[in-house]
């Protein structure tokens, strides 16, 4: 008898007869198989180009030859007569065993068109009867013969029982794997191919078209936690089921998001980094206006070439096919809402009619998922909108503290891993100060930032030259850079400045009233939950000080939002755009969980005037919806008015929508007078007592300033009597 070997130098050869090809066996002469066979092991296996076989004999195999059917040649990249080591394969007995095993089912003959249907009980019946005990590797094809027709089979995915892990009592592990015994209790998974026309009935496997190990955070998106849970819970929660669980729920599934908010928060990300957490097939992401075309029928026609692929696999396949995923950027400009444009073509209108018909017309289909981003929800016609269609409506609005953070850890990441960020930044304290920026501001920061740190490792002095010594970010670059990028939903800064550049004069007891109300005002809405929407008017005659004392509530609030509404902003617009610019501004502050907007001088923005009268019912109408308006839950809304015309919002009955009106005095006392021109430091104290004698009547203190200011620039006589004399001729 010969003594066994560790392996044998074979020559590949063609099996000896059709019916051996069936049996995912290599056969072997039987002297050959002598030398093969160990009495100990679990069963006759071995290794080809990394590929495990179970082998047998077979007399009509010349001794060193080893048969491969076609397949076996085919995925081992084997040709006849090749010289092969075929090795003894030992496996570990502590993970040799199949759990489970996932294969790609489809015709050998792949010209076969009709559509054919096997039930999985069939088929794993046949495998288990004929493979038991077989050993599988990855990528390993095998086939079988079924009602006459010959279907392949290809290896995919394996995962075996970890005996070693039961031993030590930690329980029943299942690891990936490489290869593996199949066996009795070994899960099999059937997936037809991609494009293939056969079918499985009956298939109670989860649907994997969520990638394992998907962690949000990694994909570059932060801020986004819950908004993605929703997603997740609306569109693809029911698609991880098997078919014939959903079947049975009598249920369809969604086939249509629509993300909405500001610009920079990351609905376009969102919507394409989908993609990465999917198995399949890679979304197709399209910007609205690629749509339109000029040409006559073209526009419906890139529509319906949207949808072609996932007709025709949703046609051979049904529920079983693939999830395809279209990503409309910019959905707002080919689905504005029907009839709204009159160029005379209706080309628009048509194109929604297409894309409603596609997404859930007559011939609905049941594996599409389309996603739409816009900034303007409210342009997007009705029809889009309802069960069906892009039913789910997620806001994308801006990050909470929590998230900016999570924004800040993404885009520095890099930075912080190669140690080029200086100990002394604080991402927390980054986050706490960017109150109301989005995710492209917040990565703007953090570019910003980056710029000072190169600009100080660059010697201009000497021509453009890179200094020696490290790069580090500090925590000033990132100070500057917050002073640098403004958020577009933040403070009009500059604007309330300007409103203040002369600062705010205490010049008694009413000023500090007026001041000590205004932060009551702006402490309750900061604090308490039973009114979200408070609204104050300031009024007094031109020149008190109303837009001061505005601006400067406003500069002390602290809130994240806080903007200005004025008629010098509005020169030159248009009544309905007018209109539109005052909504937007509400509508920005809806989206903020607490903001401030000041209404400068009501009764211009009305367009006011004696002779008529005259003012603009659009604006007035405008503004006294949008002065009751409640804010959407959750946020904060504190509108501070004013006006030099009391009469004039009486008459329109504009005063019933404030819930305080304050009164904003003249300077009606010498004692309030010397506080005033004592601030301006413009007489020594003697000089300033005479000047006190100068006051005779009422007087706003915006005129005081512009009279004071005069008196210091003239050169004749002492500064007190050019000041009598100014006073004179002006009062």
């Amino acid at each position: 008898m010969s003594s066994p070997v560790s392996k044998l130098i074979l020559k590949v050869a063609k099996l000896p007869n059709d019916s051996l090809a069936l049996t995912n066996r290599v056969y072997v002469n039987p002297a050959d198989a002598k030398l093969l066979k160990r009495e100990e092991s679990l069963g006759n296996f071995i290794l080809v180009k990394d590929f495990v076989f179970t082998f047998d004999e077979h007399e009509k195999v010349e001794k060193g030859f080893i048969g491969f059917n076609s397949i076996h040649r085919r995925f081992a990249l084997l040709s006849l007569n090749d010289l092969v080591d075929a090795t003894i394969y030992t496996p570990p007995v502590e993970t040799i065993y199949l759990s489970a095993i996932t294969l790609e089912i489809d015709f050998l003959q792949k010209t076969k068109k009709q559509s054919e249907e096997y039930k999985r009980d069939d088929i794993n019946a046949i495998l288990m009867r004929e493979f038991i005990n077989q050993f599988f590797t990855l990528e390993q094809k095998f086939v079988i013969d079924m009602t006459g027709s010959t279907l392949e089979f290809r290896v995919t995915a394996a995962e075996v029982v970890d005996l070693g892990a039961i031993a030590k009592g930690d329980g029943a592990t299942a690891v990936k794997a490489q290869r593996g015994i199949l066996h009795s209790k070994t899960k099999i998974v059937l997936k037809p191919a991609s494009g293939s026309f056969l079918k499985v009935a009956g298939s109670e496997e989860e649907p994997d078209i969520i990638k394992p190990d998907f962690h949000f955070e990694d994909l570059g998106i932060g801020g986004l936690d819950k908004e993605f849970g929703d997603i997740f819970r609306r569109a693809f929660a029911s698609r991880v089921f098997p078919v014939s669980v959903v079947q049975k729920l009598g249920i369809r599934h969604v086939k249509g998001i629509l993300l909405y908010g500001p610009p920079g928060t990351g609905k376009t990300l969102l919507a394409s980094q989908i993609g990465m957490m999917l198995n399949g097939k890679k979304p197709q992401v399209v910007n609205g206006p690629e749509i339109l075309n000029k040409y006559v029928g073209q526009s419906e026609e890139n529509i319906r070439n949207l949808f072609k692929d996932a007709e025709q696999e949703y046609k051979e396949k049904g529920d079983a096919s693939s999830l395809h995923v279209i990503i409309f950027d910019e959905i707002d400009a080919i689905c504005k809402q029907r009839g709204s444009r009159n160029d005379g073509t209706g080309v628009a209108d048509t194109v929604v009619n297409q894309l409603l018909a596609k997404i859930d017309g007559v011939e609905a289909l049941n594996n599409i998922l389309v996603i739409g981003m816009t900034n303007r929800k409210d342009m997007i016609d009705e029809a889009l909108h309802r069960p069906g269609r892009l039913e789910v409506h997620m806001e994308i609005n801006l990050p909470d503290e929590k998230g900016r953070l999570q924004i800040y850890k993404i885009h520095t990441k890099n930075m912080r891993v190669n140690n080029f960020m200086a100990p002394d930044v604080d991402l927390e304290e980054l986050a706490a100060l960017s109150k109301n920026f989005s995710g492209a501001e917040i990565a703007g920061i953090v570019k910003s930032a980056t710029s000072f740190a190169f600009n100080r490792q660059i010697d201009a002095a000497n021509g453009i030259k890179i200094k020696s010594g490290e790069i580090k970010v500090t925590r000033a670059d990132f100070m500057h850079a917050l002073e640098e990028v403004k958020p577009a939903f933040g403070m009009d800064t500059d604007e309330f400045e300007n409103c203040i550049k002369n600062g705010i004069i205490n010049y008694g007891s009413r000023v500090e009233k007026l001041l000590q109300t205004g932060d009551l005002f702006v402490q309750q809405v900061r604090n308490s939950n039973r009114t979200p929407l408070v609204s104050v008017l300031l009024e007094g005659p031109p020149g008190s000080g109303k837009t001061a004392l505005a601006a400067k509530l406003a500069k002390s609030s602290d809130y994240p939002y806080v903007k200005y509404i004025s008629p010098e902003s509005l020169v030159g617009y248009s009544e309905a755009a007018k209109c539109a610019r005052i909504t937007k501004v509400f509508d920005d502050a809806y989206k903020s969980p607490l903001s401030l907007v000041v209404v400068d001088d009501v009764e211009r923005l009305l367009d006011y005037v004696r002779l008529g009268p005259r003012f603009s019912n659009a604006v007035l109408q405008t503004l006294l919806v949008l002065l009751k308006k409640e804010p959407p839950k959750g946020r904060k809304l504190l509108i501070i008015a004013t006006t030099s015309n009391k009469r004039i919002l009486e008459d329109t009955e504009f005063m019933d929508v404030f819930n305080a009106t304050k009164e904003v005095p003249q300077i009606s006392s010498p004692d309030e007078f010397r506080k005033v021109l004592a601030e301006l430091k413009i007489f020594d104290d003697l000089s300033l007592e005479k000047a006190v004698q100068c006051f005779s009547t009422p007087i706003s203190i915006k005129k005081l300033i512009m009279l004071a200011e005069m008196a210091r620039q003239g050169t004749s006589g002492s500064i007190v009597d050019r000041f009598y004399n100014i006073m004179k001729d002006n009062l």
